[in-house]
């Protein structure tokens, strides 16, 4: 990793949870978690059952305690905000009763340390808790400052903060400029940055099999409108193209095209190799994605969830990058590929 809280991390044993929207937090602590049993470390994970099938792919070893997420309940209409204020008061009951889990799940295996993923309850005042995050400042409207000073709260009652980025916060940007205390840089934290390193000469001498990569991501409803998205525009080029699916979206619709292959749900190996065989990534512009693009070097059209406030932010700040083409779903929609 690029720097060191984790370097001190030896012949503990750590309870871990990531946030479930979308899998964005769940791979990227995967290089985390491949640090700490590298180093002798004993790694329970705290997550529901989504999250444990993608994890097994790469831990079938570890033990997986069942673990509620929170219950974000989207309309899929863009109205991020109003959504998540229209939940606030079943998230809130949620935190206080995650953080009466984790002190049972700490009376019942004594964790020497918890780490958190984005998840504000699940946190110990008997246990060094640490948080992953690069939220310290939430892409909000000046107006909306209450969430912002709730996020600052949240994240303060935690020991430590690491933040997936390098200390020039150069793929996070403002998100992750706040002076707050015990704050660490953990690099880029992408789960195929071993896999890159082992097929550095493959990945630059073969040639693509996929003109275009179309991943799908995020919560639904929002991963069932991206999905429908790519498949009107990519059935209609003359190039072959690949979409990766989540289980559960529901792909008949568009199997009649002979340029347009499906996989649902590949292990990790599959995943690796499909981006090997592809030359452009189409995907959402999520914090996690970018991470895993600057490692892989890979080429990409991002197209922002519609009032996604951090994907936009997102959009605007790498907007001069020479590998990725952002793109709105309206001008994807008239865009020729």
């Amino acid at each position: 990793m690029y720097q060191t809280p984790l370097n001190s991390i030896k012949s503990l044993q750590v309870l871990l949870s990531p946030l479930n929207w979308g899998l964005g937090h769940v791979s990227r602590t995967i290089p985390i978690i491949q640090k700490l049993i590298h180093q002798n470390n004993e790694v329970l994970i705290c997550c529901d059952q989504e999250q444990e099938t993608f994890y097994r792919h790469y831990f079938p070893q570890l033990q997986y305690i069942f673990h509620q997420g929170y219950p974000f309940q989207f309309k899929g209409k863009g109205n991020w905000t109003l959504d998540l204020l229209s939940n606030f008061n079943t998230l809130h009951r949620r935190l206080i009763t995650e953080k009466q889990e984790v002190q049972r799940l700490v009376d019942t295996f004594q964790p020497d340390l918890i780490i958190s993923d984005q998840r504000y309850g699940f946190i110990s005042k008997q246990v060094k808790s640490v948080i992953i995050s690069h939220q310290l400042k939430l892409p909000l409207p000046t107006w909306n400052f209450l969430p912002q000073i709730w996020n600052q709260k949240l994240l303060t009652d935690f020991d430590e903060i690491w933040i997936p980025d390098i200390e020039n916060h150069l793929l996070s940007g403002d998100l992750s400029k706040k002076k707050m205390k015990n704050i660490h840089f953990l690099g880029f934290c992408s789960r195929f940055s071993s896999f890159f390193e082992q097929n550095k000469e493959k990945a630059e001498s073969s040639s693509p099999i996929y003109k275009y990569l179309g991943v799908i991501s995020g919560p639904s409803p929002y991963k069932e409108q991206f999905f429908e998205l790519l498949c009107q525009k990519l059935i209609k080029t003359d190039q072959n193209s690949a979409i990766i699916v989540p289980k559960g979206v529901n792909v008949d619709l568009f199997k009649e095209s002979k340029k347009l292959t499906f996989f649902i749900s590949p292990n990790v190996h599959q995943f690796s190799e499909l981006l090997l065989q592809s030359e452009k990534i189409i995907s959402r512009a999520g914090y996690s994605t970018l991470m895993d693009l600057t490692v892989l070097k890979k080429e990409a059209i991002l197209i922002p969830t519609p009032r996604q406030f951090e994907q936009i932010y997102l959009a605007k700040l790498h907007k001069n990058n020479k590998m990725w083409t952002f793109l709105s779903e309206k001008d994807w929609k008239v865009t020729e590929l």
